[in-house]
């Protein structure tokens, strides 16, 4: 078995690619009871239009397919899949994003059993024609549960301003429309495509052998038949540097109005002058968490002010060829809180003092992560990497202890509102009236 060093927490991850393309990936911790296992096939929203090496044309399916079959692979000839895991004393749930598709089981005793049951029902499919349809209308119901949430509705329409062509711009489930014309066709293709072993992997962390988990996996797919493994093409779509919409008002039933504000920003600016894809992520957690995290001089005046109610929630994430950062805060003064955010994003700076402290603190949650089976999943097993280059980001100790305070200032100075995109939720009239 493999074995890939992971510096600074000073752990090892159990690595081993099947004789069927399936990679596996583990991470044992003794000193927890319970196990957290998770298999992934790498097929989100964003893979509408695909082919297989050979092919001549592309398949188009409808968007919100990776999520119609994600419904539709917990349901086995002998009943839900939840059910099994509930009466096995554990817990099931899955997820879509837009490049993956997670299949996840959270347990404390009958390791081989829930292991060999994820993947046995997850590798058969079992849909007809009227499962599809009875589906539709669920998932149409959990659709208008998302319109009805003013966070999922910002976060929704965010998107969809951010990007012209990306297919990020649409939401994981597609639309109600979208939903009614997926046909049982869309799900055999992409589950076809997609959920071949061999654009599959798993990560499992906790309490468990790996060699035994192993075995289980080697035994479990040795029994099984699968097509011919063929490389996946997915058409690539041209994303422009500009958004698609700067500004944006909606009215939902909100006490607090909610707004976004997201950049998009070249990754060429970055990359032209050396700086790496990891030094420019791991910067910017610095970086954000100091200009406006909790403890930052920036909240605190905002909050003082009575313009937000709480804190500023901030991601960042390579999307493609693009940088996007975005901020997302309850707030009583939209049009001043805008005002201010721009003003505080085109004059980032960090201080040698600040720099050092939460440089060390990013340094020490890189160790302690690996106390939580869950969260370790996410900071050393994370879906673009491997997706991207099928790799364990082993670098992220040397790049967090590398980084120093002119490369952070760089970054700085290169983040700007040239392209950015805001979304309001606005409280609607009869909210306004009722306040009153």
């Amino acid at each position: 078995m493999n074995k890939i060093y992971v510096k600074g927490p000073n752990e090892e991850v159990f690595y081993e690619v099947l004789d069927n393309g399936l990679t596996v990936y583990m991470l044992p911790n003794n000193k927890v009871k319970t196990y957290y296992l998770t298999f992934s096939a790498k097929f989100g929203s964003v893979y509408t239009e695909f082919k297989l090496e050979g092919d001549k044309s592309y398949t188009k399916i409808p968007n919100g397919v990776a999520h119609f079959l994600e419904h539709l692979t917990f349901y086995t000839e002998d009943g839900d899949a939840s059910t099994f895991y509930a009466d096995n004393g554990a817990k099931s749930n899955a997820y879509t994003s837009t490049h993956i598709t997670c299949y996840e089981v959270y347990g404390y005793n009958k390791f081989k059993e829930n292991l060999e049951y994820l993947l046995d029902y997850v590798q058969k499919p079992y849909y007809t024609e009227k499962m599809v349809n009875d589906e539709k209308g669920i998932i149409i119901e959990e659709i208008k549960m998302y319109e009805d949430d003013p966070e999922s509705v910002l976060i929704g329409e965010s998107s969809a301003s951010i990007f012209v062509n990306d297919n990020r711009k649409y939401l994981v489930a597609g639309t109600k429309k979208d939903v009614k014309s997926t046909t049982v066709k869309d799900i055999e293709n992409a589950y076809k495509t997609f959920y071949h072993p061999s654009n599959m992997f798993i990560v499992l962390t906790g309490n468990f052998n790996p060699e035994e988990a192993l075995a289980i996996i080697e035994e479990n797919q040795s029994k099984k038949e699968f097509g011919e493994k063929k490389k996946i093409i997915n058409k690539v779509v041209k994303e422009p540097k500009n958004v698609a919409c700067t500004y944006k008002e909606i009215k939902k039933d909100v006490s607090i109005e909610k707004l976004e504000l997201a950049l998009k920003i070249p990754m060429s600016t970055f990359l032209k002058d050396g700086i790496t894809e990891h030094e420019l992520v791991s910067s910017l957690n610095i970086i954000l968490n100091s200009n406006f995290g909790s403890t930052s001089e920036f909240r605190e005046t905002l909050v003082d002010g009575n313009i937000i109610n709480n804190d500023i929630i901030y991601y960042a994430s390579v999307c493609g060829n693009y940088l996007i950062i975005e901020f997302m805060c309850e707030t009583h003064y939209p049009k001043r809180l805008i005002t201010l955010l721009e003003e505080k994003i085109n004059n980032l700076d960090i201080d040698e003092i600040e720099f050092n402290s939460k440089k060390k603190v990013a340094i020490s949650n890189l160790i302690l992560v690996f106390e939580d089976i869950e969260r370790v999943r996410f900071s050393y097993f994370p879906f673009d990497k491997i997706i991207k280059e099928n790799e364990v980001p082993t670098y992220l100790f040397d790049t967090y202890s590398k980084l120093n305070l002119k490369t952070l200032k760089s970054i700085c100075k290169k983040i700007n509102t040239d392209e950015e995109a805001v979304v309001v939720i606005k409280k609607n009239n009869r909210t306004s009236k009722k306040n009153k």
